[in-house]
């Protein structure tokens, strides 16, 4: 897969309405989450495995040790049955952007095995919101770009670079996205 994979209905109701009642009510949020050494600037984080930018140790047991991220790794088994079938885990976290808040391009990885999947939480999204990931050739003209509908998939090459734009001002909500970050095993 080196390609954008986009899905909207991957992640079975039952799964997303779990991970959206524990962002709701347990994930604690942390502002700061630089995105890249030459950003200035930071976005809302929750970092589950807190595992290193460049980590490549598979960390799904991990993920599935700690109780409290059952909504979670169901997430992930579900993309582990589809488009990530064969991948390891080597990071999950998720991001929030509120009004204000905007992406810095930015590579999630410069390693061709490395992939990246995004699962958007938010229980609603307006087309006026806002929002949208974008992605970025070599010359700088856009790609391709992603609505953060609630319950879409993504995933995609983590070397392509790409930059979440911010949400508009008449957005009351955060844009949540989680992050599955894997690598494909040799």
């Amino acid at each position: 897969m080196r390609a954008f994979a986009q899905f909207d209905n991957l992640v079975p109701p039952e799964q997303l309405h779990a991970a959206q009642r524990y962002f709701a009510t347990s994930v604690r949020w942390q502002y700061g989450w630089p995105q890249g050494t030459e950003d200035p600037f930071s976005h809302w984080n929750s970092d589950f495995l807190h595992a290193k930018l460049d980590n490549q140790e598979n960390l799904e047991d991990k993920l599935r040790g700690e109780p409290a991220f059952a909504p979670l790794a169901r997430i992930w088994d579900t993309l582990q049955e589809g488009p990530l079938h064969g991948h390891q885990l080597v990071r999950c976290y998720a991001n929030a952007h509120t009004y204000g808040v905007e992406g810095y391009l930015h590579r999630d990885s410069l390693r061709a095995d490395n992939y990246t999947a995004l699962v958007y939480l938010n229980p609603v999204w307006k087309i006026d919101w806002a929002g949208e990931l974008l992605f970025f050739d070599d010359a700088g003209d856009v790609l391709h770009a992603v609505l953060p509908k609630p319950g879409r998939v993504l995933a995609f090459p983590g070397d392509v670079r790409h930059a979440a734009r911010a949400v508009s001002r008449t957005c009351p909500a955060i844009r949540v996205s989680l992050a599955f970050k894997t690598r494909i095993p040799d």
